[in-house]
């Protein structure tokens, strides 16, 4: 049995390696915390929304409070709020996600591009500088073929 005493250094955590997690695995982790921590202000803005609604449509007299138990919401309202809060923190984490990546993908295609614009001798064509050439090449066929 080991006896010896435990020093400062073997009880740290090391920080996470760059490359520790696959970037899916990020991805998930960022949208993850994004949704769930709008959910609060999501809550609110739902909670606020729907009490004004029914307040301006008629349906009560005087605006709900949901923390009294006399204007409280009823069993049905309460749960499609909380299902609308979840969507719509469900919605703004995926936005973030798609967001995110397609950035990542731009940025990607952008590195792509200036390392073959670096290299020697290569130059990629734009699309429109592609369909020029494209144009030219059909009327030189054209012009040699009307010449034969």
């Amino acid at each position: 049995m080991d006896t010896s005493p435990v020093t400062e250094n073997d009880t740290e955590a090391l920080p996470y390696a760059e490359d520790e997690f696959p970037q899916w695995a990020r991805d998930m982790r960022r949208g993850e915390i994004i949704s769930l921590g709008s959910v609060p202000f999501v809550g609110l803005w739902v909670v606020g929304s729907y009490g004004g609604y029914k307040y301006f449509s008629g349906k009560t007299d005087r605006f709900p409070n949901p923390f009294s138990p006399k204007d409280a919401f009823e069993k049905e309202e309460i749960w499609t709020m909380v299902g609308v809060t979840a969507g719509v923190s469900l919605g703004i984490g995926l936005t973030d996600f798609f967001v995110n990546l397609a950035r990542r993908k731009k940025a990607e295609r952008e590195r792509l591009l200036q390392e073959a614009k670096d290299r020697e001798g290569i130059t990629p064509l734009t699309p429109e500088e592609a369909g020029q050439l494209l144009r030219e090449n059909n009327r030189r066929k054209v012009a040699e073929e009307t010449e034969d």
